[in-house]
């Protein structure tokens, strides 16, 4: 299995994102209020936040999927160009969230650096995959 990542690096790099997406899909799609309340995002915003979760729970399956198969992760360059386009948008945009003049005026409001630091680790992370795995994925 670890030969299949081209070894103990980016085979951890690997567990590591589909730890990171398990994280955020429990707390988006099953401890949704506690998630909401950790920002102070009102409970209306509920369906967009398990929204997200879906998407990123139906990413990590796909991942323990690649895990798993015979081939690991040959041909699967979709799979890791989308993981590292939706981090790099979220770094992005999560940013502009965070710094946007009228949301910082909400008192209850609470976004903190967490919305553009950890997508970007993330971001980082599957560019390295994507370079370290480019002679399997893109097969």
């Amino acid at each position: 299995m670890v030969s299949l990542f081209n070894g103990y690096i980016f085979f951890g790099i690997f567990i590591v994102t589909l730890l990171m997406g398990a994280y955020y899909a429990y707390r988006s799609l099953l401890d949704t209020k506690s998630f909401m309340n950790q920002y102070g995002i009102h409970v209306t915003a509920l369906l967009p936040a398990r929204l997200a979760g879906s998407l990123i729970a139906s990413i990590t399956i796909v991942g323990v999927y690649i895990l798993f198969r015979e081939n690991g992760p040959e041909g699967t360059w979709a799979f890791f160009a989308i993981n590292f386009l939706q981090a790099l948008f979220f770094s992005i945009f999560g940013y502009l969230s965070v710094n946007d003049q009228e949301i910082k005026e909400l008192d209850d409001v609470k976004y903190t650096a967490e919305a553009y630091v950890v997508p970007s680790i993330l971001a980082i992370l599957n560019a390295v995959l994507i370079y370290g795995l480019s002679d399997k994925i893109y097969l």
